[in-house]
């Protein structure tokens, strides 16, 4: 009995183990033999990892202001005899100027560093920047104006904090990987800060982050928090100028193959207006195909513009990519500013020739006073081709009767569209009246060409008259469309009699009620194909392929998030609202507007479709899966049998020994 008892309770303390483990976040290559867990020590990542274990003492040189001239040549380039050593920077450096690495496999770290107008330039590939800190406030237009330049392949930049205040009208970027003269590829932006005051109101680029023509860039767990001006976006070559249409932005790729950008809290806040069409992204992504932008949380604000002022505020805006996949993103807008027909506050909006391109999983809020839409796309410039799939999407705008003052939660201008099982809550500032353009899912701004929309197992609440409406008009058809399953509801009723679709031929309209009559639910072989992909891929959310971190000591982390997609129909796994406590946005911005809409009414509207289960199993469609979310409540269900079968075998065994010591 001792044996079993000493056996049970080491099986107990495994399992302990093996959950505190599980608890742990990693990142890890496909094979899980090369991970790191993010939320270990940062002298341990340099120690044993980033480094590397065969680094030798000899190879470490310690750095200060008072010897650095050894080690550097007159215009501050490394000298030839320490490329690729192991060079650890100690105290400030003020105003040192660039500091040029051009020796491959160099590896830079600091010890209670502080640069202090003191910049970088990598031009060798294969270098490392860890551990270093950097308070700037000039304009370093000898170093492509950044604080951090790339100029290199395989380049890592990780744990760096920079805060850079931007001189006035002059151009500032806090790390730049420039691939404008030669293509770059294999960057790494691993958990840093940087923090940027630009105040290019009226002149200058203000970038916190840009990569430019970097291919295979990873950008993961790093805080990008920048005060911005609001500026006019440059339109003279129409959409085809690059990221440099937009004078300002939180980060930035242009022409980036195969961008990962994920984990990552970009904030962006207005600090002034300039005069024209006053602009703010916080995310630009531009013609960068076959790109990944996962588990972000994009928070913007804006409490310079004052109601009835003009503001086009931008979220993540997505300009001529293909194959892109927007997956578990919290984007969040709120601003005091908008004015009726004017202006914008779009979560996201994704400006074609755009095809393949999958939004799901993600949370987007956002309120103004004047026209807004939770996803906007359009076909403008090509074939744009959107499968928006299982997102929260709560919006709150001025609308009226104008065409341009338009709230809604989609507005589709686009070739051929799915919108299945998303969550739309719309409403208004101001109060409704008949004729309003406000609604859940639309294509009410006409674009030329035909249109088609399979719009099935939502569950939209708007206080307008409709919840679906598509509307084509000259040059313009609605075609071969679907509105079904869904539980839709208006103002004033709900179901099949608040869709309305027009300009067009072969569409159905069936099956959608108001909540009272349970819909069918959608079913997982729906997905796309590319969605399907990335939902069992191994490096989805945090599973990240960083092998490159040369770490044996962590080789057993474990990925977290590869569930498969039967893990997740239905539901959201970004529920939760972004915990950043700037601003002063608090949850009553969202939860009504004029109407009086609330999240939990709207999302609890029937027990039966839009991925809502029958009985006490209701989920809501943006909602965490119960396999997921209850894994800790498995795992303590399983620790509490095993504790009853323990005290189920000691109860056997006492009784066998007193019946043995009677007989």
């Amino acid at each position: 009995m001792k044996k079993i008892f000493v056996f049970l309770i080491l099986l107990l303390l495994s399992m302990s183990v093996v959950s505190a483990v599980s608890d742990n976040a990693t990142m890890c290559s496909a094979s899980n033999s090369d991970c790191i867990d993010l939320k270990s020590d940062s002298s341990y990542v340099y120690d044993s990892q980033l480094l590397g274990a065969e680094s030798k003492a000899t190879d470490n040189i310690i750095i200060n202001q008072r010897n650095y001239k050894m080690y550097f040549d007159d215009n501050n380039v490394l000298k030839k005899d320490y490329n690729g050593k192991v060079l650890t920077f100690q105290g400030s450096f003020v105003d040192k100027g660039v500091f040029t690495i051009d020796g491959e496999n160099t590896k830079i770290t600091g010890k209670n560093t502080l640069f202090n107008n003191t910049v970088f330039n990598i031009k060798a590939n294969g270098v490392m920047l860890t551990n270093l800190n950097f308070v700037l406030n000039k304009e370093f237009s000898n170093n492509e104006f950044a604080g951090i330049l790339i100029n290199a392949d395989n380049v890592t930049v990780y744990n760096v904090a920079l805060n850079y205040t931007v001189p006035k009208n002059c151009t500032g970027f806090g790390i730049y990987s420039n691939g404008l003269d030669k293509d770059l590829s294999d960057v790494k932006l691993v958990n840093n800060t940087v923090y940027m005051y630009g105040n290019a109101l009226h002149e200058g680029y203000n970038y916190g982050v840009v990569l430019i023509n970097t291919r295979d860039a990873i950008v993961s767990g790093n805080k990008i928090n920048c005060s911005l001006p609001l500026r006019p976006v440059d339109w003279m070559a129409e959409i085809y100028g690059g990221i440099s249409m937009e004078a300002v932005t939180g980060f930035a790729a242009d022409s980036c193959f195969n961008l990962r950008l994920s984990n990552n809290d970009i904030y962006c806040e207005v600090n002034g207006v300039a005069l024209g069409e006053p602009t703010l992204d916080a995310v630009i992504i531009y013609a960068c195909h076959n790109s990944t932008i996962e588990h972000n949380t994009i928070t913007q604000r804006d409490y310079i513009t004052k109601k009835g002022e003009v503001n086009y505020l931008y979220g993540l805006d997505v300009f001529l990519c293909n194959n892109v996949i927007i997956y578990g993103n919290t984007i969040d807008i709120y601003t005091t500013g908008g004015k009726e027909a004017h202006g914008t506050a779009y979560p996201i909006q994704v400006t074609g020739q755009a095809e393949n391109i999958t939004i799901a999983f993600n949370r987007l809020t956002s309120f103004s006073n004047g026209p807004n839409i939770g996803i906007y796309s359009q076909n403008y410039y090509g074939i744009t081709q959107l499968e928006i799939i299982s997102n929260f999407i709560n919006i709150t705008g001025f609308a009226s009767k104008h065409q341009w003052a338009l709230v809604a939660g989609i507005e589709l201008q686009d070739s051929n569209d799915v919108v299945f099982n998303n969550t739309i809550i719309v409403s208004t500032v101001n109060k409704f009246e008949k004729g309003f353009n406000v609604y859940g899912v639309s294509y009410s701004q006409t674009t030329n060409g035909d249109h088609k929309y399979n719009i099935q197992y939502n569950n939209v609440t708007v206080n307008g008259d409709y919840a679906v409406a598509l509307k084509g008009g000259s040059g313009s058809t609605v075609t071969d469309s679907i509105v079904a399953n869904n539980i839709l509801n208006a103002n004033n009723y709900g179901g099949n009699r608040v869709v309305t679709i027009s300009g067009g031929s072969n569409n159905v309209i069936v099956n959608n009620t108001d909540g009272s009559k349970p819909v069918a639910v959608m079913d997982v072989d729906k997905y796309s194909d590319s969605l399907k992909s990335y939902l069992n891929s191994p490096f989805k959310g945090t599973g990240l392929s960083l092998g490159w971190l040369n770490s044996d000591s962590a080789s057993n982390g474990i990925s977290s998030n590869n569930t498969n997609a039967n893990d997740v129909i239905g539901n959201n796994p970004n529920d939760s609202s972004s915990q950043s406590t700037k601003g002063q946005l608090n949850s009553t911005h969202y939860a009504y507007g004029s109407s009086g809409i609330s999240i939990a009414s709207a999302s609890s509207a029937s027990a039966g479709g839009n991925g809502i289960l029958a009985g006490n199993d209701q989920q809501k469609s943006y909602e965490v899966s119960k396999k997921i979310d209850n894994s800790k409540d498995e795992f303590n269900l399983r620790f509490i049998i095993c504790v009853l079968f323990i005290i189920a075998l000691l109860v056997v065994g006492y009784k066998a020994k007193r019946t043995k010591e009677e007989y």
